[in-house]
């Protein structure tokens, strides 16, 4: 009876310890987050209301065939959200006391990076 009470014993602290042992991996990041922040050349605040497009090419940019377009916020942050990895386009447009304002790019999204970037428009 002792032995039986000795192997039942050993038998569930091994399994206590193979199952709490194995836990399971954080998954990695499949995506990339995206910001444009629109400035004016020798301004130091974003500006808000300005028109952002993202492109999946330059021809489409040239276009104006956007996966996204957004509006920057009253911070001045024109958040894109999760990307997939890849090259993307970005354009933005503004109109200042009746003054044309115009600006691209390009940015190369990778998975578990997220980029904050300022947009100087001309």
């Amino acid at each position: 009876m002792r032995n039986k009470l000795i192997f039942i014993a050993l038998l569930l602290i091994g399994s206590a310890t193979f199952f709490t042992g194995c836990t399971k991996e954080d998954p990695k990041p499949t995506t990339g987050g995206l910001k444009i922040l629109p400035q004016l050349k020798n301004s130091t605040g974003y500006l808000k209301g300005v028109q952002v497009g993202l492109a999946t090419s330059k021809s489409n940019l040239d276009n104006s065939i956007y996966l996204q377009d957004k509006v920057s916020n009253s911070s001045g942050v024109a958040d894109f959200g999760q990307l997939n990895p890849g090259n993307y386009y970005y354009d933005c447009f503004t109109l200042v006391g009746g003054d044309e304002y115009y600006g691209e790019g390009q940015v190369q999204i990778t998975a578990g990076t997220n980029l904050e970037l300022t947009l100087i428009l001309e």
